[in-house]
């Protein structure tokens, strides 16, 4: 009896083409519901963090509850940064320290440098320093007399003979970076109380003479200091140690107005608040200040000389957004 041939193996059924059509639209559904989502999320934590910075503020040291202070600390990474910043020509010095974590670096902090017009920086902690013990009022009024005329920046020049106030003529020394305003205020509150003040902060190489003296210009100037000096002065009024916590908003108040020239402002984004004083002559161009964000504040110094103009200038911006970046991470 013959054989019935055997039955054929049927291939293995495929998907149609309106199965695969389903499949890969419900997986292209996911995708874009999944990427829409973390859009979404994305867009919200961003107008959030927006909003949140928008309103930030610099804390009022006179009524806000400070932070105990950390302790310093050298950053080797941080100090490698910034001597990858030197030039290759000229002097430049830098001190940087984050006052909430302690992060401290610094290169050629201790070169003693023309102070220019950070010079006017002592002048103002002792003013305030004397409001604060009584010794002298913001609304004294004080003749700015022909020996306070001196050449240089300021609005001054031409009012000699005037009378102003104590609180007007520390507005004009900082905001203005007035001459005439320094050496008015230099002969109220006395050259030589300035200097012990200053020592007595442990600013050890800020040094303030009288420039008519002999010898006055030979080497640096009359007027001399170093960053590390002047990034301890901010450090002390940004942590509310200016003789008091008033003491010191007043100064922020102060050094957190518009002035002519803001390097280190352009290393930094809109929202961040600056504390500073610049400083200018032929031969040297500094910048240094404090910086508050809503997660830190930290100092920053630099001290230029021998650098042309624009170079100084690059310097002192591009040290400020390297701390910014350290500190904060890039934006």
């Amino acid at each position: 009896m013959p054989q019935s041939p055997a039955p054929r193996s049927r291939p293995p059924a495929s998907r149609s083409p309106r199965g695969q059509s389903l499949v890969g639209a419900i997986v292209a559904y996911v995708l874009v519901g999944t990427f829409i989502g973390v859009l979404g999320w994305k867009l919200v934590e961003t107008a959030a963090d927006t909003r949140r910075l928008s309103t930030f503020e610099r804390p009022d040291v006179a009524t806000a509850q400070l932070p105990t202070a950390a302790t310093a600390y050298r950053d080797a990474q941080l100090a490698e940064l910034l001597q990858r910043q030197l030039p290759a020509i000229g002097a430049v010095g830098y001190y940087v320290k984050n006052l909430t974590t302690g992060a401290e670096a610094e290169v050629n902090s201790e070169r003693v440098f023309p102070a220019a017009s950070l010079y006017k920086l002592p002048i103002m902690v002792e003013v305030i320093r004397q409001v604060r013990v009584r010794r002298l009022s913001m609304d004294q009024e004080v003749v700015i007399g022909r020996e306070h005329w001196v050449a240089g920046s300021g609005v001054l020049q031409a009012r000699v003979g005037e009378s102003l106030s104590v609180r007007e003529l520390l507005r004009l020394l900082i905001v203005e970076s007035d001459n005439i305003a320094a050496m008015t205020l230099l002969d109220v509150v006395g050259l030589e109380n300035v200097n012990q003040t200053m020592q007595g902060m442990g600013l050890r190489s800020t040094r303030l003479m009288d420039y008519r003296a002999p010898g006055a210009y030979s080497g640096p100037g009359p007027y001399t200091t170093t960053p590390a000096d002047m990034g301890l002065l901010f450090d002390v009024v940004a942590t509310g140690k200016l003789v008091d916590t008033s003491g010191s908003e007043e100064a922020l108040r102060l050094l957190e107005k518009k002035q002519a020239n803001e390097w280190l402002s352009e290393g930094l984004p809109w929202w961040a608040k600056l504390a500073h004083k610049w400083g200018d002559i032929p031969s040297a161009r500094h910048d240094a200040g404090v910086v508050f964000t809503p997660r830190s504040q930290y100092v920053v110094v630099v001290m230029t000389e021998g650098l042309d103009l624009q170079r100084a200038s690059d310097q002192i911006r591009d040290t400020s957004r390297l701390a910014f970046n350290y500190f904060e991470g890039p934006r």
